[in-house]
């Protein structure tokens, strides 16, 4: 049954980016959208997963709910919620730390890799962000933070790859959100790769628990 969900959840999240992705916005586009990531917080229920990471899917797709409108009340409430699932997966991470591997080099050099890129995205997006500045800064704190607790647990071959999908989609989404014009050709990549690298990094998320 977890399974099924679990390939539900992944077809329905490709056709939605295949077919629907590029429909205006409206209640079924949302409602659409919403279904991929409920269907991964389903399976992780299902299958007897932590709490953390049910939470952390659940915020996930409510936050895509708030995504799909148009809006800066509904962008804010996007990133309250993700912000939250972001924490939740930070927590969650860090209970299964390997501490011989966070005690070593390598996880000292990946975590200045991440604050490296995390401070190079703000300082691109900075001019950009007007009133906005302070909770995308908080954002991206705690979204490194996230990186750093998946690091955390060593090189996991199908977490950290799916926190690189995750980390891809949330700065393409900054670029788009505050920096391309609304005319910009970039426009025409940037909803797809948002989206993919999104949806498959949350399912490498749940398989790293899930088949573990």
């Amino acid at each position: 049954m977890t399974l099924w969900l679990y390939g539900c959840a992944i077809a329905w999240g490709t056709a939605y980016g295949l077919f629907i992705l590029a429909r205006r916005r409206d209640h079924l586009r949302a409602a659409a959208k919403t279904i991929a990531v409920t269907l991964l917080a389903a399976t992780a229920l299902l299958s007897g997963q932590p709490v953390l990471l049910v939470l952390a899917l659940a915020l996930s797709a409510l936050g895509d709910f708030f995504l799909a409108y148009e809006g800066e009340h509904n962008f804010f409430a996007g990133l309250v919620s993700f912000l939250l699932a972001h924490i939740a997966y930070c927590t969650l991470f860090f209970a299964g730390q390997d501490p011989v591997w966070s005690g070593g080099i390598g996880f000292f050099a990946g975590t200045i890799a991440i604050f490296a890129f995390a401070l190079a995205m703000l300082r691109q997006l900075r001019p950009h962000l007007g009133k906005m500045r302070l909770p995308v800064t908080l954002y991206t704190g705690i979204l490194s933070a996230m990186a750093i607790a998946a690091l955390s647990r060593g090189l996991d071959p199908v977490l950290l790859p799916g926190i690189g999908l995750l980390l891809a989609s949330d700065t393409v989404l900054a670029f788009e959100r505050f920096v391309f014009a609304p005319d910009s050709p970039n426009r025409r990549w940037s909803g797809p790769v948002i989206w993919f690298t999104y949806l498959f990094g949350q399912a490498l998320v749940l398989a790293t628990f899930l088949f573990a």
